[in-house]
């Protein structure tokens, strides 16, 4: 018998839904249900009945779920073993998570739908991304929050220990290519609507404009972590926004189908120490 017909067979059974299986699995309803009467043809009796809107779990399927649980979780963990997760993570957290153990990372594409792509494709296990998610298939916790602020060069000729909305929209930006919920960072952030900057650079990374700034009189952003660690490197000052402006949000996003994984789970919460408490980190 092909194992992925008992897989979907308990994926159903499981959210008693043909459509959430079909998301979990990521694959569609009709092959779902193809997939059901397949299995239903095998053993010879009906699975699921409809009731209502919905359906509902036969005897036989009751008394088939209970046979093949365990040994199709016992199956699905040996192939799914890992030495390593596979971690997209944001540049805003990158330094604090570069230490745990037994993950690989790398930076999360700059758009959003190679990210869905490469979660539903298994390429990748987790992602830590300023960017949430409302697909079901998915589970998305809000896990940290950073306070954005922007940069200049210890020597600016024009700005000194505060910047006024005046400077801030008179000077050139440094702004970074990146792009969530269809708007760019700093619109996304500010708490009201802002004139639109002067951006003379773009760069994909926070690092990159970080360096740019400090050989320049262009201003740069970054959550405060990451400026902390890089600013007194690059000889920069560290300024509050002169507007009201919301925390940077990071969220930790993954598949349904790990979020009972021991290995996974393991791993995530390495992780969250690691970027919330950063003195009390573990591998």
């Amino acid at each position: 018998m092909d194992l992925n017909l008992l897989t979907t067979f308990l994926a159903v059974y499981k959210h008693i839904s043909i459509t959430i299986a079909a998301e979990e699995l990521d694959v569609s309803q009709p092959a779902v249900s193809a997939a059901l009467k397949r299995l239903e043809s095998v053993i010879g009796k009906p699975l699921f009945v409809r009731e209502g809107r919905g359906i509902s779990p036969t005897g036989a399927a009751v008394a088939l779920a209970n046979k093949i649980e365990s040994p199709i979780t016992v199956l699905e963990t040996i192939g799914q073993q890992q030495e390593y997760l596979n971690v997209y993570c944001s540049e805003v957290v990158l330094h604090l998570v570069c230490h745990v153990e037994n993950i690989k990372l790398s930076e999360t594409p700059l758009e959003e739908k190679a990210i869905f792509d490469d979660l539903f494709t298994q390429k990748v296990d987790l992602v830590i991304d300023v960017m949430s998610s409302k697909q079901h298939s998915l589970i998305v916790e809000e896990f940290h929050q950073e306070e954005p602020t922007c940069l200049t060069r210890l020597d600016h000729p024009r700005i000194q220990s505060q910047i006024t909305l005046e400077e801030y929209f008179a000077e050139e930006h440094i702004a970074v290519k990146i792009t969530r919920n269809n708007t760019n960072t700093i619109n996304n952030l500010s708490e009201k609507p802002v004139e639109p900057r002067k951006v003379k650079i773009e760069t994909g990374s926070l690092s990159s404009m970080l360096i740019l700034s400090s050989e320049s009189d262009y201003i740069a952003s970054s959550p405060r972590s990451i400026a902390e660690k890089l600013a007194p490197k690059l000889n920069l000052r560290i300024h509050k926004y002169p507007f009201a402006i919301k925390p940077v949000k990071l969220y930790m996003i993954y598949h349904r189908r790990y979020a009972n994984d021991p290995f996974h789970k393991t791993k995530r919460e390495a992780l969250r120490v690691a970027i919330t408490h950063p003195s009390h980190s573990l591998g």
